[in-house]
């Protein structure tokens, strides 16, 4: 019976992976108008009750109980000359594996099917994405992180566990401008138990998508908070790939207090420049004040604590998961909020902020 049990997980399992890259279209839409956000509003305000990272403490506890089940099979299998053992705990595994991605699919990663931001766009247009416009961007990004580096800072960023009022609700406006009709709840940050790992493939934060909860790396700049809090809201609003959370974080920021435009500015600085020729790219990072140059030094002093063959492994495994749910971008994702940006012609909308 209990063969018979895991064997109808591992099928159905296999079965919703492969219907969930073949979802019709009136499925996906269902999943994003309700079933998602009735979820989200149950599962985030009851994470929110402890500071404890559960989906660490679950990852965590899962592996210590494979180790030792293991080793007890190990021995069972030793003294009987028996495969039985490990076999048994195998099937256990690959029971549990199964359950906990049907439940990541319920939870969070049906949203990888849904339309991309460019669909709730009105009026994107390619042909706006020109090297020309790359270099105005990066030079725009250049004079506001000037201009709002020394308010920033008399202001101060939120700490690392902070919910700064003012980019949730300007998330809220996004989120209504890109037919999100139900707000979300957002999550109160936790620093994760695996913070060394995200210290040593430097990874800024996470969505922990099966009790939605929202990790920062510990190590973040101040300057940088707003920004990646952002990026991770807006995930947990509904928008997976890379490139539109990264899009809905930078609208959010740059609408919100001036730590937050301040946050995103900085972060664009270094995303159009990145996208230039080197000779212009260098002429362009040359206009940073010393303000905004010694946030970005301090960022680049946090990620040189990266291990490289592991961020290497970690990026590239990341990739192929992402790829494997319908992220056609994979993490090249991170580097298309530019073209976003500028297709869509919404900082040409935006005045600069007093």
């Amino acid at each position: 019976m209990r063969r018979l049990t895991f064997l109808c997980v591992l099928v159905t399992a296999a079965a919703a992976g492969a219907a969930t890259l073949e979802a019709p279209e009136v499925v996906t839409a269902a999943y994003g108008t309700r079933l998602y956000p009735a979820l989200q509003s149950v599962l985030t305000p009851l994470s929110n009750r402890t500071r404890v990272p559960l989906f660490d403490v679950l990852v965590l506890g899962l592996g210590v109980g494979l180790v030792v089940a293991t080793i007890v099979a190990a021995r069972r299998a030793w003294k009987r000359r028996r495969f039985a053992p490990l076999l048994r705990v195998a099937l256990v595994v690959l029971a549990t594996v199964s359950v906990g991605y049907l439940w990541f699919l319920v939870a969070w990663g049906q949203n990888y099917r849904r339309p991309g931001v460019e669909v709730s766009l009105d009026g994107f247009r390619a042909d706006r994405v020109t090297p020309a416009a790359v270099r105005a961007l990066a030079d725009r990004a250049v004079e506001e992180a000037n201009r709002l580096h020394a308010p920033a800072h008399a202001q101060g960023f939120p700490p690392i566990d902070g919910v700064p009022a003012d980019l949730a609700a300007s998330l809220h406006r996004v989120e209504r401008e890109l037919g999100r009709a139900t707000p979300t709840v957002f999550a109160t940050p936790k620093q994760p138990l695996t913070a060394p790992y995200m210290r040593a493939v430097g990874v800024s934060g996470m969505l922990a998508p099966l009790f939605l909860e929202t990790y920062l790396n510990p190590d973040l700049t101040g300057p940088e908070r707003p920004y990646v809090l952002a990026h991770e809201w807006a995930h947990l609003s509904g928008f997976a790939p890379e490139e539109d959370a990264s899009f809905v974080g930078v609208l959010a920021a740059l609408d919100a207090d001036v730590a937050s435009r301040y946050s995103a500015w900085l972060f664009l600085v270094f995303e159009a420049a990145r996208q230039l020729q080197p000779v212009t790219r260098d002429l362009v990072l040359a206009g940073l004040a010393e303000g905004p140059r010694l946030d970005q030094q301090a960022i680049e002093v946090r990620l040189r604590r990266r291990v490289p063959w592991l961020d290497r492994a970690s990026w590239v495994a990341y990739d192929r998961a992402i790829r494997s749910q319908g992220a056609e971008t994979g993490v090249a994702g991170y580097g298309r909020v530019v073209q976003l940006l500028l297709g869509s012609g919404v900082l040409e909308q935006k005045q600069a902020a007093p």
